[in-house]
């Protein structure tokens, strides 16, 4: 049986605040350049969007309550996995309308994204809040 892979990873605690989106995301842009996924791969242009539309959900709703959110990236096993931790009681839930609503869809489209990719979404529930976490499969073998 082979060995489990080395797993990498980041996690950063961040200002609920709309500055933190664009700049997380060249982050994990760059990150996942430095594990070998080229910025071109639809991989990197999903992460990327994923976690605008994660990031930006904690920030609007948990931001009423919250001033931070987490932010998690990790890679081991296969799996790339990426998740918000905020601290806003309920668990979200995807709206019914469709992709082509002005809001409400980022939910919709990060529950697509996954499942597009064969990976997966889930939420966690802490006594403080909740982590949303997408687990997508990671195209390159190392």
């Amino acid at each position: 049986m082979p060995a489990a892979e080395t797993i990498r990873g980041l996690e950063l605690t961040l200002p609920c605040n709309p500055v933190v989106v664009p700049q997380m995301r060249r982050v994990l842009g760059d990150l996942l350049l430095a594990w070998g996924l080229s910025a071109d791969h639809e991989l990197a242009y999903d992460v990327r969007l994923i976690a605008t539309e994660l990031i930006a959900n904690a920030v609007e709703h948990a931001g009423e309550i919250a001033s931070d959110l987490t932010v998690s990236l990790s890679l081991g096993d296969g799996w790339l996995h990426f998740g918000v931790r905020d601290a806003h009681p309920f668990r979200p839930r995807a709206l019914n309308g469709t992709l082509d609503e002005v809001s409400g869809r980022g939910l919709l489209i990060v529950r697509e994204l996954a499942a597009e990719a064969r990976g997966y979404t889930d939420v966690e529930p802490h006594p403080d809040g909740k982590t949303i976490r997408v687990s997508l499969p990671w195209p390159i073998h190392t």
